[in-house]
């Protein structure tokens, strides 16, 4: 065998070694996806000390007058020390939506839809008297529908 041969020999083996490299990163990547969890409760403060809300009592989240809150069933507020952005980012997409810029709501809340008179449309949350006025965009109409009819995963 030459030196030439050998060197491509060498150079053959190198790329193998560096393509079972990139196997195993997109496996170690594709166990860390599976693995991820979404966030399943929050701390929030009270007077009395901290609150554990589990995500399952969420009516839905809002921002307002520069402060986050996390509304729930019973109807209490509190507080939490994050931003929509960052709360979203922790939630389960296929159970949680930014529907707007203001809330995010949970899928098993959503009631319907209503239209008012000038055609914006109005998202409508169950125990619908005590709701507040959820108005959807028209650029983001067609996501929060797909989202709500399973379509999750083609909502970014």
């Amino acid at each position: 065998m030459t030196l030439e041969e050998a060197l491509h020999k060498i150079e053959q083996q190198e790329q193998k070694i560096d393509e079972l490299r990139r196997e195993l990163r997109l496996a170690k990547l594709l166990r860390n996806f599976q693995k991820a969890r979404f966030r399943e409760r929050f701390f929030v403060n009270t007077f009395k000390g901290e609150k554990v809300i589990d995500v399952a009592q969420v009516r839905y989240f809002v921002s307002e007058n520069k402060s986050t809150y996390i509304v729930l069933h019973d109807g209490n507020s509190f507080v939490v020390e994050m931003t929509l952005t960052d709360i979203m980012e922790q939630l389960d997409p296929h159970a949680f939506m930014r529907v707007n810029r203001k809330y995010i709501v949970p899928i098993l809340e959503v009631a319907g839809f209503e239209r008012d008179v000038n055609g914006k449309e109005r998202l409508v949350l169950k125990q619908g008297n005590k709701s507040p006025e959820i108005i959807i965009s028209r650029d983001n109409k067609n996501k929060v529908h797909e989202w709500i009819e399973g379509d999750a995963h083609t909502v970014a």
